[in-house]
């Protein structure tokens, strides 16, 4: 594994993933940044909660498509970003870097991407490329010894069981379906769309040159230099067949076993062919039961906190920004 001094450990990052919408979870989260002292804060998407998990206190009945876009704005807009920037008010030293995941409404991104232009410690990097805060802030203590780290993120998976297709694109060009469903059906024409900006490629498009891919986003520095092995890449969906996107035990459709992985295929042969510094992902929350919480593709470390939202339990990873390959797993009851 590739490390970087200062060459004391120091465990000043932590990744979580799927937190959908539990407070209780971020707070302890922020109460756990504050108390580790941490510098980085990385969340691989799914940030809001579900139209399924009922109306949120004074939220407005609806019956349609609309009622996931309402109930997560007032999240955002009540919960999420006031906890958020007091929280970054307070400890400027903090950045947190984000990315929405499948269960996020895209109509609500606007007030994420707002939200990023006023807080300068908060990052939403959808489709973006950024500077590590951290790494050159040290750069200017340490010059010549910090390597200057990027973080890249990329929040869209692979066709699933999930109805919501604003971050969903097809692997590739063959544009397989889930198991089950009309072949001749597309899946944006069955689900749910607040936004179809990202339906014209496919995965294996977008990361054929992800550089000129981020670059193509208005919010990507036009200075900015694309060097996979200095960048931190969040996605949403993990590599696949690795631990990280191992799920419960599916059984067989008619006569045919179906796949115990979920992750994305394109997503894992990105990852071989240009070995980034470091990947941090989500999307499959039992994976770090029935699987690992990281895993070595060639000499990249992949990651998935894995969730245990329903069950108020904080499931993070953390780890030194320099030596991505010392870290450790912690699972805390917010009770």
């Amino acid at each position: 594994m590739r490390s970087w001094l200062p060459s004391k450990i120091m465990m000043q990052a932590v990744a979580v993933t799927d937190l959908h919408g539990n407070i209780r979870l971020y707070e302890l989260l922020l109460r756990v940044a504050d108390l580790w002292k941490l510098t980085s804060i990385f969340i691989t998407g799914d940030l809001a909660p579900s139209a399924l998990q009922g109306q949120l206190k004074g939220s407005v009945p609806l019956t349609n498509e609309n009622q996931g876009v309402a109930i997560q704005k007032a999240f955002f807009t009540e919960q999420f970003i006031p906890l958020f920037s007091s929280f970054l008010l307070e400890h400027r030293h903090a950045d947190i870097y984000v990315i929405m995941g499948n269960d996020d409404r895209r109509a609500n991104e606007p007030l994420l991407e707002a939200f990023d232009q006023e807080m300068p410690n908060f990052h939403l990097v959808n489709d973006r490329l950024i500077e590590l805060r951290d790494s050159r802030q040290k750069q200017a203590f340490f010059p010549g010894e910090v390597l200057l780290l990027w973080v890249a993120g990329y929040p869209y998976v692979p066709p699933g069981g999930c109805l919501l297709m604003d971050w969903v694109k097809y692997e590739n060009r063959i544009k397989l379906r889930p198991e089950g469903m009309d072949p001749t059906t597309d899946i944006y024409e069955v689900g749910i769309t607040t936004d179809v900006r990202g339906h014209g490629s496919t995965i294996a498009d977008d990361l054929d040159d992800f550089e000129n891919y981020l670059l193509k986003n208005g919010r990507t520095d036009r200075g900015s230099v694309y060097n996979p092995s200095q960048t931190i890449h969040l996605f949403h969906a993990s590599p696949y067949n690795t631990p990280l996107d191992w799920t419960t035990p599916r059984g067989r459709y008619d006569y045919l076993p179906l796949s115990d992985h979920v992750g994305s295929v394109e997503i894992r042969r990105f990852i071989e062919r240009v070995q980034p510094y470091l990947v941090l992902s989500g999307h499959c929350h039992e994976s770090v039961v029935t699987g690992d919480y990281k895993v070595d593709l060639g000499e990249t470390r992949c990651v998935n906190p894995g969730s245990q939202t329903h069950l108020d339990v904080l499931s993070l990873v953390q780890f030194d920004l320099y030596h991505p390959q010392d870290m450790k797993q912690f699972f805390i009851h917010a009770h």
